[in-house]
């Protein structure tokens, strides 16, 4: 079943025909995805003349992977409920966990944020980078009072225990033998207070308070569906509850973009969501918070990489975008983002002694200025 596609498409059909009301069938199966996770077809929708299919096509998937499929199906099953969600993703049609099919709104042919920076065309791609922060922050704002509905569906799916940002916290927080193992492969002494800080900022993210809300989980740059200007964001298989600020920070630390970009989308995101979410309007608050959900994100990457790295560097996006070029950048990016937050201090040193200690390990860099990936879009 997981590599015929007319098989797919007749039984993602039955399920349209019990959502719609009709006979329908759908055509022409077109592969678009294979991974280990899923497959992803779009197909064609017939009705039997004289009839008017209801939509022209959809996008069929079949789930490979229990846990992040599923969750991929709860989160827009769940958004779909939401009319302030509506627009801001695919719509959910049907599904069948026994087939392990769900089926959604195509939303045809377009630009992701990837291909659109691999322009030369900054001013686009900067708009984008604008709705884009906007449309995070749309999403977050809608889903705050939506944790119990999300549960609901998401347990009523295979493969739901264990998913929670209290369980991703703990999962994070037992990888703080890797971060003092970066240092003593580095050579450098371990901060006054550097474990109580770590437990701080685990309990910040189990326990988000007012920031608490439904989150992408994995705002990369292909993860998003940008037409007219409008962006929308796609596979949702790390969608979940957790801190407001998880998908933005990720732009400042694991895709790290210009500076100044940054604090654009930061900006455009704060003014959206504080309509939501007052405590934003503190600029204080939203700088406190911001620190230390670019902690988090940081030195998760420390974890996800090995110490093995300071002898030999190894590919992480590509041969351009390395294991080192990932370290470096997240531990410049942490350096500056808790720079002035003096809860943060023992995490700002070990951002700042580990970052000289590679840089002089590692003559490639010495010379560098600030390490981002070299988008052709900001070349300029």
């Amino acid at each position: 079943m997981t590599t015929d596609l007319n098989g797919l498409a007749t039984s993602a059909a039955v399920l349209l025909r019990q959502h719609f009301n009709t006979d329908l069938s759908l055509t022409t199966p077109v592969l678009l995805k294979d991974t280990a996770r899923s497959l992803v077809l779009r197909c064609q929708v017939i009705l039997p003349p004289p009839a008017i299919a209801p939509i022209d096509s959809v996008i069929v998937k079949y789930i490979r992977n229990d846990v992040r499929g599923f969750s991929d199906w709860a989160s827009l099953a769940f958004l779909a409920k939401i009319p302030a969600a509506h627009g801001l993703a695919p719509r959910f049609l049907a599904g069948d966990s026994a087939t392990r099919l769900f089926v959604l709104e195509d939303l045809g042919g377009s630009q992701t944020l990837d291909a659109l920076l691999r322009t030369s065309d900054a001013q686009t791609a900067r708009a984008a980078l604008r709705s884009l922060s906007i449309c995070m922050a749309r999403l977050h704002s809608a889903t705050f009072t939506g944790q119990d509905s999300f549960a609901e569906i998401r347990n009523s799916l295979p493969a739901a225990a264990g998913l929670s940002c209290q369980q991703e916290a703990k999962h994070w927080l037992a990888g703080q033998d890797q971060l003092i193992g970066w240092l003593h492969a580095a050579n450098c002494t371990i901060p006054h207070g550097f474990t109580a800080c770590l437990q701080q900022i685990a309990q910040v993210y189990a326990e988000p308070g007012p920031f608490l809300c439904f989150t992408h989980g994995d705002p990369a740059p292909t993860n998003n569906h940008i037409a007219a200007g409008r962006v929308r964001l796609l596979d949702f298989e790390y969608g979940g509850f957790r801190h407001a600020l998880y998908d933005i920070t990720a732009w400042n630390v694991l895709c790290p973009l210009p500076a100044a970009h940054i604090q654009e989308m930061r900006e455009c995101f704060r003014q959206e969501l504080a309509r939501a979410c007052p405590i934003l309007q503190d600029e204080a608050q939203y700088a406190h918070a911001w620190a230390m959900l670019c902690a988090y994100r940081a030195l998760a990457i420390l974890t996800w990489i090995s110490p093995e790295v300071i002898q030999e560097n190894h590919p992480w996006v590509d041969q351009q975008w390395t294991s080192r070029h990932a370290v470096l950048a997240a531990m410049a990016r942490l350096s500056e983002a808790t720079r002035t937050v003096a809860q943060l201090a023992p995490v700002h040193e070990f951002a700042h002694i580990l970052s000289v200690a590679l840089h002089q390990q590692w003559p490639e860099f010495q010379q560098a200025s600030e390490i981002i990936p070299l988008w052709p879009a900001f070349q300029q």
